[in-house]
């Protein structure tokens, strides 16, 4: 049974911020929907705790701040009198004087209770991933709740997993019942060479390879999921074991956060590669270029890059990236034959002005279509999807 939303979030509420909405406005630290936050806290009594602020735009790294706040009826005193009450959500900061109206509030609580306030920048690429994550098409300045059926629908594949891990919430996503017994029975209590974890996810996998777009997700999600039901086996053992300093844990903890970013990484160029394969496109993977520079992908090959008399317009050359908004400035200096160069990224939203630097300098991302709504029209239109990509390369591989 996949995983969904619901294991992660117990409820969400979002709104779009309006000036009353802020300090200085006339609610005064306060946020008003008695249905809503009935539905949220799944009780009509008084509700206090502590709760976590971040703000994120494109522009700088989030922003995090701890407060408190308090679900209470203002006028509880008063009724018993006159049968009146008015519910409202104090929140006790000023964290969201860095906010504007237009930017968009999310109150999500996690399924262990933990509650978490999530603002936008209004037209960010952030917002357009959050829109994705939680299902939600619409918005309006009264708060409105996620219906629970629609969390549940929400399956937590590669892109939902992804963007919440970029919103960091210390959040741990939930692992397949059997999927540890099926890692485990494969490959023992060790991390395989990534080549063998690819291919193992593979075969695990049905889906149609003539949508290379889904394909390369859907085996990049059941990767993932294999590797974390490896990683809490063989990292949970470890952290049984104990650590003789507090130094010894923060340098396991790094060398394991670094084998998450870096396995993701080879894990898209076997799968591209794969892809590659069964489209019979030809193509050199990590052939060196100029000096110390290895491509990832040159199509259609080495030989032909190196060839002062093959037409460099049939050159192509794909770099793959993970994460793309750090590490795609990298192409620029690998395969100076060819000026247009190409870089496939899993990464959701970008913003645009990584986006408008990019087509200045001629790159060209290309992104599986199940990622293209965390992006912007703007940018989805000087944007391939895999499969044009494919089919750019093999109409130049006819002409050579």
């Amino acid at each position: 049974m996949s995983q969904t939303l619901a294991d992660v979030f117990d409820a969400v509420a979002h709104k779009q911020l309006v000036l009353v909405d802020l300090p200085g406005g006339s609610n005064q630290h306060e946020l008003n929907g008695k249905k809503v936050f009935q539905e949220f806290f799944k009780t009509s009594d008084r509700v206090e705790g502590d709760f976590t602020w971040h703000y994120f735009s494109d522009d700088h790294d989030v922003r995090t701040e701890v407060s408190s706040f308090t679900w209470y009826d203002s006028r509880l005193k008063g009724a018993p009198k006159t049968g009146r009450s008015e519910w409202r959500f104090y929140y006790h900061d000023n964290f969201l004087a860095i906010a504007e109206a237009g930017d968009e509030l999310f109150l999500v609580r996690t399924t262990i209770g933990r509650v978490h306030a999530l603002v936008f920048k209004e037209g960010s690429a952030k917002l357009r991933s959050a829109r994705l994550l939680f299902g939600i098409t619409t918005t309006s300045d009264q708060f409105q709740l996620v219906p629970d059926s629609t969390i549940s629908r929400q399956e937590l594949e590669l892109v939902r997993s992804q963007i919440i891990e970029e919103l960091d919430l210390d959040i741990h996503l939930p692992i397949s019942g059997n999927d540890e017994e099926i890692i485990v029975c494969q490959f023992g209590e060790q991390f395989p060479k990534t080549r063998l974890m690819s291919s193992f996810a593979r075969a695990q996998v049905q889906t149609d390879v003539s949508d290379p777009d889904t394909a390369l997700v859907a085996w990049l999600n059941r990767e993932e999921q294999l590797f974390r039901a490896l990683e809490k086996v063989i990292v949970g053992k470890r952290i049984k074991e104990g650590f003789n300093s507090v130094d010894d844990l923060m340098e396991y903890s790094k060398s394991a956060h670094q084998r998450r970013k870096s396995r993701m990484g080879f894990a898209l160029e076997n799968h591209l590669s794969e892809l590659f394969i069964r489209e019979g496109l030809r193509f050199a993977a990590q052939c060196r270029t100029e000096g110390r520079s290895k491509p990832d992908f040159i199509f259609p090959g080495s030989s032909e890059y190196k060839d002062p008399t093959f037409d460099p317009d049939l050159l192509t050359m794909l770099g793959a990236k993970a994460s793309a908004k750090e590490r795609w400035k990298q192409v620029l200096a690998e395969a100076d034959r060819i000026s247009r160069k190409h870089v496939c990224t899993i990464e959701p939203g970008i913003s645009e002005n990584q986006t408008e630097e990019m087509t200045g300098r001629k790159v060209t991302l290309v992104v599986p279509t199940s990622l293209h709504a965390t992006y912007s029209d703007r940018q989805q239109a000087v944007m391939l999807d895999l499969k044009g990509f494919i089919e750019l390369v093999r109409g130049r591989q006819g002409k050579g």
